[in-house]
């Protein structure tokens, strides 16, 4: 049961995070035109922040005494910082004009800022999974710990991608038209 509603918070955490990446998308075209080069900046920039976080993450759910309550407090730290990126990208528009004064500097100027604006709510969201998988392992009563959990493992981490799918189709056909960019 308790997995059950782990793999719930996990849902919903992947769906929220892939509306942050589609809204993101959306602002990073706004301060750097809508080409594929902002698109491919903000995938790469989420995906490293995902593999950093990822990272970290594990280290500390392997140190933590109450996972669960780091995972709670880490996804409002994601909360936190994806609130602040529309105000973050906004404000790289000026820099962005001022730096990008070639096509070479361009790309360089565009992944730095949209890296350093996504690094840490990006990373943030990585380090969920592992926190939240050592939760469930502790809680977990399955005395077969090698299939429970493997079996565990997939569960969230399926309900986590599946949450990023419903996620990314509500941001893109309906939440982004109804509320605009900013207020996604």
């Amino acid at each position: 049961m308790a997995t059950i509603a782990i793999g719930g918070l996990l849902f919903f955490s992947g769906a929220a995070g892939l509306m942050y990446q589609v809204a993101w998308v959306r602002l990073l075209g706004l301060a750097f035109g809508v080409t594929i080069y902002a698109i491919s900046t903000v995938l790469a920039a989420f995906m490293a922040g995902l593999a950093l976080g990822s990272i970290i993450g594990g280290r500390w759910a392997d140190r933590a005494p109450r996972p669960l309550l780091l995972y709670g407090v880490i996804e409002l730290g994601v909360g936190a910082t994806a609130l602040l990126t529309p105000s973050a990208f906004s404000a790289l528009q000026g820099l962005y004009a001022t730096l990008a004064q070639t096509p070479l500097v361009a790309a360089v100027v565009r992944a730095v800022l949209a890296f350093a604006v996504l690094v840490v709510p990006t990373a943030l969201m990585g380090a969920t999974l592992p926190l939240a998988v050592r939760g469930a392992r502790g809680l977990a009563a399955d005395t077969n710990r090698t299939r429970g959990d493997a079996w565990t493992i997939g569960l969230l981490y399926a309900l986590n991608t599946f949450g990023a799918i419903v996620g990314t189709l509500v941001s893109a056909f309906v939440l982004i038209g109804r509320l605009g960019v900013s207020e996604t």
